[in-house]
């Protein structure tokens, strides 16, 4: 059984202090950047670094070039006093697997890369953590930000793409494949039936970042950005209209999964959120009046950090486990 409290959301840990006994190494591989950080114990951050993840150059060189960092890092945390290394975690896109990363269009060779052994090997580490971004993102949210005190909560991240994390007692649900949340997948309509199996991901297509960009530009006859779309709606009715009814879309489907799941909180992040003064409102008043026990709304706490925060965390929790991780070295 889990429950609710209502204690204050603790603090995110801040540098300071003498010299740590060991540290942790967090990576976020983002589309377009990789952040990484070395933390202490305590999960402050005593080193940070980023990269363009230049993904079109495949998955091999991605990782040579996070790996070489990763180690620099590893060494100026050393050298300032700090104790060595002991655990690595990363977050990515898609549904990481152990052998391979399903669902990451945008990284060509992601489905080849078998993302722990690949860092265990790179780091000479055997306690390795993975994660799929957005449950990441979520487990910081659940530890440190706008979930904190959540009995049953759900993460929405609203950005290029479409996902969601189900977090329950602290705990962010995978499901039975990894999976969970995966909701730009879901279908707008029984015509979307038929190409469910073809990788598409009908609910992301049409209200995502990019397809409002995509669909706007359609629209006007021109390219537009997303953030070009927002600032559009306050003053073209004809992009206004393409907003909301995207909006209205997306609250139906939120509705949905909260009557499913009754969550007490829902907390949106990711970059769509910049445009919050009107995602928000509107997603709210639908929770309001579709949903027979309304889960608060409310913005998440990290905005650009989620991912690379939930790697702390996952890379202490490894760290701080009771059994070794398995041995990601490669075989003689």
């Amino acid at each position: 059984m889990t429950t609710s409290t209502t204690e204050a959301a603790p603090a995110v840990p801040q540098a300071g202090g003498g010299p740590a006994p060991y540290h942790v190494l967090a990576i976020d591989l983002g589309g377009t950047k990789t952040a990484l950080a070395a933390a202490a114990p305590d999960g402050s951050v005593l080193h940070r670094a980023a990269i363009a993840t230049l993904a079109d150059q495949g998955a091999d060189q991605v990782m040579r070039r996070v790996a070489e960092t990763g180690r620099e890092l590893v060494a100026r945390t050393q050298a300032d006093g700090h104790g060595p290394l002991r655990a690595v975690a990363a977050a990515s896109p898609g549904i990481v697997l152990d052998d391979r990363i399903l669902l990451a269009p945008n990284n060509p060779g992601w489905e080849q890369l078998a993302l722990a052994a690949t860092l265990g090997a790179a780091f000479g580490i055997t306690t390795v953590a993975v994660e799929t971004d957005v449950k990441a993102a979520a487990l910081a949210e659940a530890r440190w930000g706008a979930l904190a005190t959540s009995g049953c909560g759900i993460f929405l991240n609203l950005g290029t793409g479409l996902s969601a994390a189900t977090v329950v007692g602290g705990r962010v649900l995978r499901g039975a494949h990894q999976a969970a949340g995966e909701i730009g997948s879901q279908l707008l309509s029984t015509a979307d039936i038929q190409d469910a199996g073809d990788g598409r991901a009908p609910l992301e297509e049409y209200i995502s970042g990019r397809a409002l960009a995509d669909r706007s530009s359609a629209l006007l006859g021109r390219p537009v950005t997303t953030a070009d779309v927002f600032a559009l709606a306050e003053h073209d009715p004809a992009v206004a209209e393409l907003v909301d009814d995207a909006l209205d879309t997306l609250g139906m489907h939120l509705a949905n999964l909260a009557i499913a799941l009754d969550p007490d909180t829902i907390a949106a992040g990711g970059g769509l959120t910049r445009a919050g003064d009107r995602i928000l409102p509107r997603l709210r008043r639908i929770l309001d009046r579709a949903v027979p026990f309304p889960p608060a709304l409310v913005p998440a706490h990290f905005t650009e950090t989620a991912p690379l925060t939930g790697a702390v965390i996952l890379a202490l929790d490894a760290a701080a486990a009771p059994h070794p991780a398995p041995d990601w070295s490669p075989a003689a």
